[in-house]
């Protein structure tokens, strides 16, 4: 500690006065503990512990280095008063000069007449003037009087009064304000305040005026402790202009540890109106989704037990969307895993899933839906193959209640199935796979590098039974989207309430061009296609398909040939591509082709085109055929184009663009940008071959403007745009990522 250090004093020459003075000349160096400097020549009194230091003085004490002709320590007070001083921070980073700085004590510091920037040496784009800064240790508050600020020599700001933490204590006070303008909303201005209640919850106030709307106050409450993380959320606008009525939004977020191995999440959320985000949102912030979700559950998990119980509940936010088309609330779902792998000369695992569902909807079929499965496989491997038996048997039950004719037809179920406004039904199902592949590989030398060629053959055979499951409402079930690791699936949809009926191959031929030097797979090839031995059944009701398609559909003995080739190019390069071509059809169905180009930098090009036809829908209102581009590289000096346009070539509208600019060196940063993007997104419920919703473009176009200004180390202005950036840029990396 400095108080119980010795001070350390070397120099060319010293002199001593009475045993009380002492005189030292040439490169004098000074040392206490952190405390250290060096001088010209200094003279000490050991009476009154004064230390006074002449030319070409260098200081340093605790983070902080200073430059001076003069200084005067009083080392038993922990005092220093410096005149003329240069100083530099390498923790925050500032630097800067000042007239004069006074060290008050070990925690207290005084600077007068300063001016401060974080720019390195030789760039002065901004400077902070103020007549007086004042750092004070013990409260991590610094508070500056008079302060203006400087950019590219103009004045820019001015406050009487500023104060901001100096360590990573939170403060309580004013944050920097945002702006910015949309199309519904207007121009958009919030000043938020940041109060610092307690070390483990705090709130901060966000008064927002938009300028088409009225006044908005938003609050945010959040709560830490040891086993829990809470946050609550409240938007509220009085009084709507434009819609003549008041408005909110209410949201509750928290994740538990209750102990190492049990977990729970809550995560409610309501708006008032189906238009809160489209007209109260911001252009940086908005994603197209339909429904708002709420959901909480509690989970348990260890080696052979994993146990989760949940809610899920669903509020439409869109306009062109019914009630009728929610999603089923699951009120509560709960599952309950078993698994062990026994230790035998045969390698044997067992598992048992089980499920139980209370399904609500008030305009359909409501149930509650019990599922089991058991299975047992022997995973055998080596270093050049594996093979993987399995056997499963699958039990669902179901208890159903609001049955109606309409829900019935709705359903895709016969009227006469049940009689009653309630009703059961069950299905059991045996499930056999076996799963088997190979690994070949050699050496190769192209173009005098060396290279790792691999061949994995793969096969995948699949049993199961067939079953009338016409008379099962569905739930949660839909067709997975057809692709290379789908044909793998022991179910090709999603959910328990229809299970495939199968007797299946599926062949496949992984190979794989591999930088012996640098690791990278040059060239990987994946080509598979199904085999049917039988005709397929089962099936989801949906919109807008002939029952002749389905049946031809379900009748073909073979699947789409699957294509998917990747290559990385170079380290910053890569190339991704791939389609399908259904061999009855004599006919394309898929298309994808994208280039990915990023540097450390944070240089980025990407291109891709992306082609989906449904054979099942004749007037292409689900197909897929789009492009998308997006990019930021540097232009001059520092600053830099970024944008992405996604355009839908069948619908001949634009999803979503934006454009912007951005500036930035060592000490601050400025974005602009544009979006003009559709906020209204309506499903096509004619689908029923792909778990991923089709849509169709059927909103106004808005636009949105927005900017960032940031000067590092100190304060930003504006909506950060990082998350946005890593949303609308693929490949993007902010400074936190």
């Amino acid at each position: 500690k400095r108080d119980v250090s010795p001070m350390d004093i070397k120099s060319n020459y010293a002199e001593v006065y009475d045993s009380e003075i002492r005189t030292f000349t040439g490169d004098v160096q000074m040392s206490r503990a952190d405390q250290q400097s060096s001088s010209k020549s200094a003279n000490y009194d050991s009476v009154s512990d004064v230390l006074d230091l002449n030319g070409n003085v260098f200081y340093h004490d605790e983070g902080v280095a200073i430059h001076s002709e003069s200084a005067m320590l009083k080392i038993a007070d922990d005092q220093a008063k410096l005149r003329d001083v240069q100083f530099i921070s390498p923790d925050t980073p500032l630097r800067g000069k000042a007239q004069a700085y006074y060290k008050e004590s070990k925690t207290l510091s005084n600077y007068k007449d300063v001016a401060y920037t974080s720019c390195r040496p030789g760039n002065q784009d901004w400077i902070i003037h103020a007549s007086n800064l004042e750092m004070d240790k013990v409260t991590g508050k610094g508070t500056a009087k008079n302060t203006w600020l400087e950019f590219k020599g103009l004045p820019v700001f001015y406050s009487p009064v500023l104060s901001f933490p100096i360590d990573n204590r939170r403060q309580s006070g004013f944050l920097a304000p945002s702006f910015g303008s949309t199309k519904y909303s207007g121009f958009r201005v919030a000043a938020p305040y940041y109060w610092n209640i307690a070390p483990n919850y705090d709130a901060t106030f966000t008064p927002r005026e938009l300028s088409k709307r009225g006044p908005l106050l938003a609050t945010q409450f959040r709560h830490l402790s040891e086993q829990s993380a809470s946050k609550v959320g409240v938007e509220f606008m009085p009084y709507d202009s434009e819609l003549k009525t008041s408005r909110y939004l209410g949201s509750i977020k928290n994740t538990t540890t209750i102990t190492p191995s049990i977990h729970s999440n809550l995560d409610l959320n309501y708006v008032s109106d189906k238009t809160y985000f489209a007209e109260l949102g911001n252009a940086l912030s908005f994603s197209n989704f339909n429904y708002l979700k709420s959901s909480a559950d509690v989970t348990y998990h260890n080696k052979d037990v994993n146990f989760m119980t949940s809610m899920v509940n669903y509020q439409s936010i869109n306009t062109t969307l019914t009630d009728a088309n929610l999603p089923y609330r699951t009120l509560p779902r709960v599952n309950l895993d078993l698994n062990h792998e026994f230790n035998t000369k045969v390698p044997l695992v067992t598992d048992m899933q089980n499920e139980y569902v209370n399904f609500q909807q008030s305009s359909l079929i409501n149930g509650q839906r019990i599922n089991t499965r058991p299975s047992i496989s022997t995973p055998m491997a080596n270093t050049y193959s594996f093979f993987i038996p399995k056997v499963s048997l699958a039990y669902t039950q179901y208890d159903l209640t609001n049955i109606t004719s309409s829900n019935l037809t709705s359903a895709g179920i016969s009227t006469t199935a049940y009689s009653g406004s309630s009703g059961s039904a069950s299905r059991t199902l045996p499930v056999f796979s076996t799963d088997s592949g190979l690994f070949f590989e050699r050496n190769l030398n192209i173009a005098n590098n060396a290279y790792v060629h691999t061949v994995e053959p793969r096969l995948f055979y699949l049993y199961i039974p067939n079953t009338n499951q016409t008379d099962i409402p569905v739930f949660d079930s839909a067709q997975y989207d057809f692709q290379y690791g789908a044909m793998f699936r022991e179910n090709s949809f999603s959910g328990t309430d229809r299970i495939q009926n199968a007797n299946q191959v599926t062949t496949a031929l992984t190979s794989r061009l591999i930088d012996d030097k640098t690791g990278l797979e040059r060239l990987k090839l994946n080509v598979g296609e199904i085999f049917y031995f039988q005709n397929r059944t089962a099936w989801v009701p949906g919109e807008g398909s002939t029952q002749a398609l389905i049946d031809r559909f379900n009748q073909q003995s073979v699947s789409n040939v699957v294509t998917d080739l990747t290559s990385a190019l170079t380290k910053n390069l890569s190339l991704a591509t791939g389609m399908q071509w259904n061999p009855v059809l004599n006919d394309f169905e898929r298309l994808k082709a994208g280039l990915h180009y990023r540097t450390e930098a944070n240089e980025i090009f990407n291109a891709r085109y992306y082609n989906r036809k449904n054979p099942l829908i004749p007037n292409e209102t689900t197909d897929i055929n789009e492009t998308d581009l997006s990019a930021r590289f540097p232009v001059y000096d520092n600053w830099s184009l970024m944008g992405r346009w996604q355009y839908s070539v069948l619908w001949k509208k634009t999803q979503d663009s934006f454009l912007g600019i951005e500036k930035e060196n060592c000490c601050w940063r400025f974005r602009v940008a544009l979006r003009r993007y559709i906020n209204n997104i309506s499903n096509s419920s004619s689908s029923s071959i792909s778990s991923s919703t089709s849509t169709v473009l059927s909103g106004t176009p808005q636009n949105g403007i927005f900017f960032e200004f940031e000067l590092k180390g100190v304060t930003q202005l504006g909506d950060t745009m990082d998350e946005f950036l890593s949303r609308e840029l693929y490949g993007y990396r902010g400074p936190q990522q």
